[in-house]
């Protein structure tokens, strides 16, 4: 890897960005049908904008692609993800036009290319193009079958879209398929999240992304239940619900890799993946977050939440210390089913993670999937993912006494 200081961050302040690091590639594209009832993501009705602003729009994306590789020079980009939003509301044609664009330039074809979609704008057009662009992943947001909550939650599709669309997957599309489902809705029974997960599974759903609903502050849901139309959603239903869902899915060869996430073997996310592993990636595009290495440590980046048919705003520029990204480490890794390689840990921070953590790691042994001091790996249990809060607060408290300065070794030349 070599280092090049061509990058400038906000205020003129500049970094070396550090060169020839493999990074995934996201691309936010912010324009949906309408926005849902529930939605915190930065998303704007796309009949709000012209096709000529659009059009422009995705030139300014491009032009932030070609600064990201002109300047970082990533030797590969091992995953590519385009979402939003929902990139299936924007003309076919147009939508590929960019897909093919934004891939020419990259350092290697992306071994997992996901596109996301909504039902209601699922046509048979959108997979043929899909293909031509070299998409290999869609994930598609049906959240519910259930009319009562689909209405609940201001989506535009009805149960007839949803069915309509994961048809048109069947007959027309041959590659991985993802689907977004949701549960913890005021008034549903844990039963009703099974119903939803069974017609997911009988369309051959190779990963399922499963989310308790969570009433964001300032969303039209919020305000439907602060103003007393609506109960908020129950906790206790919503955790039955989870522990239903899970043990529905796992019965079925599911595996629980992450919190939220559910997949036959192989056929895991490898973007989100990459994420939960603190890989280098770049998020392109309005509200989007990088984390990036530099010749003094990692950065991050944060997109506006605003669009512009020309030059993207300049994005917030975070200094992640190393304290901030030993936090985020162990928050990522106890994510996931695997959990944390304690052998890359000492190679990225050069401590031991059993000696350094030996009180957080006994005080939740009971948590702990492996229960022997010296595993490969410290990950937990089901239960302990779903208690993941209060245990990090162990962990966390450790390292803010260490008060870890370093030195940290990211991202290691072995896992790229």
């Amino acid at each position: 890897m070599t280092e090049e200081p061509d990058f400038q961050g906000r205020s003129g302040t500049g970094f070396t960005a550090r060169t020839g690091c493999p990074a995934s590639v996201y691309i936010h594209i912010p324009f949906c049908g309408a926005k849902c009832a529930y939605c915190d993501f930065f998303s704007l009705p796309v009949n709000n904008f012209s096709a000529g602003f659009i059009e422009n729009f995705l030139e300014s994306l491009f032009a932030e692609l070609e600064v990201f590789l002109e300047t970082w020079k990533p030797s590969a980009c091992p995953t590519l993800y385009v979402g939003g939003g929902s990139p299936s509301v924007l003309p076919p044609r147009t939508l590929l036009r960019f897909l093919r664009k934004v891939r020419k330039p990259l350092p290697s074809q992306p071994e997992e290319f996901t596109l996301e979609a909504n039902p209601e704008s699922l046509t048979e057009e959108f997979l043929c193009l899909c293909r031509e662009a070299g998409v290999s992943r869609l994930s598609l947001g049906l959240q519910t079958f259930n009319p009562r909550f689909l209405k609940l939650l201001g989506r535009e599709a009805a149960p007839e879209d949803n069915h309509r669309a994961l048809k048109l997957l069947d007959r027309h599309w041959t590659g991985e398929r993802s689907f977004d489902l949701m549960y913890g809705f005021p008034g549903q029974k844990p039963e009703e999240a099974i119903e939803d997960a069974r017609e997911a599974l009988d369309h051959g759903a190779g990963h399922i992304s499963a989310y308790s609903l969570t009433v964001e502050e300032g969303t039209p849901l919020f305000r439907t239940i602060q103003k007393g139309h609506l109960p908020p959603p129950n906790d206790d239903t919503a955790e039955d619900a989870h522990l239903l869902l899970s043990s529905f899915l796992t019965e079925r060869g599911y595996a629980n890799y992450e919190i939220s996430n559910y997949a036959l073997a192989g056929k895991e996310c490898r973007h989100n993946t990459r994420y939960w592993k603190l890989h280098p990636y770049r998020g392109i595009g309005p509200a989007a977050v990088s984390t990036l290495p530099t010749a003094t440590g990692p950065i991050r980046l944060s997109g506006k939440r605003s669009v512009s048919a020309s030059c993207p705003p300049e994005p917030d520029i975070e200094i992640i210390s190393p304290q901030d990204f030993l936090k985020d480490y162990i928050l990522m890794g106890l994510r996931t089913q695997e959990g944390i390689d304690t052998k890359t840990f000492f190679r990225i921070f050069h401590l031991d993670f059993y000696e350094t953590f030996s009180h957080a790691v006994q005080k939740n042994i009971r948590f702990m999937a492996n229960n022997e001091h010296r595993s490969l790996y410290c990950a937990l249990t089901p239960k302990g993912r779903r208690l993941l809060n209060p245990i990090l607060i162990d962990f966390f408290e450790k390292i803010d006494r260490l008060a870890y300065r370093g030195p940290l070794d990211w991202p290691l030349a072995t896992e790229q």
